[in-house]
């Protein structure tokens, strides 16, 4: 019995190597290639899986195999850097190599990745609650008197 040696390869056809930080309209699209470049027929209609990977981290998509082809677009915000590109669909893994990544380079605006942005919104959450900690509400001649909680808002926005 002869050894069957298999081998898959990611071709780009729609979408650069260099993308802003934030640009979530671009679509970027790999056709799914055999040993001999060409398209896999049985792909078709199935569901991909798509990794993107950078050190530690790693963003997964889904999308359908189209035309021997599956396309997707960055739907936030990623950190600085450069992806490697790995699709699985019908058993198949189709790896990144050079030609198969993605570069994602600072935006002029000052965008902030989705856990900065949760960081940020849990320590404006906690000084809340630090500074309410031990205080009660009492009546005054002029009011209820309780903290200025939009000064704290206001701070977290900062």
């Amino acid at each position: 019995m002869a050894s069957v040696h298999n081998s898959t390869n990611l071709e780009q056809v729609d979408g650069g190597f260099l993308v802003k930080q934030g640009d979530v309209a671009s679509t970027f699209a790999f056709s799914l290639l055999d040993e001999n470049h060409m398209p896999i027929p049985q792909l078709e209609g199935q569901e991909a899986s798509i990794m993107l990977t950078k050190d530690q981290e790693q963003i997964k998509k889904k999308a359908i195999v189209t035309k021997g082809t599956v396309a997707f677009n960055l739907d936030k915000i990623l950190p600085v850097g450069l992806y490697r590109i790995e699709i699985s669909a019908g058993g198949f893994t189709f790896p990144s190599d050079d030609s198969t990544q993605i570069r994602v380079t600072k935006s002029d605006k000052n965008l902030v990745t989705e856990e900065v942005h949760t960081l940020k919104e849990l320590d404006i959450s906690e000084e809340v609650k630090k500074q309410l900690a031990g205080r009660t509400t009492g009546n005054s001649e002029v009011g209820m008197e309780f903290p200025d909680l939009l000064f704290y808002y206001n701070l977290g926005k900062v």
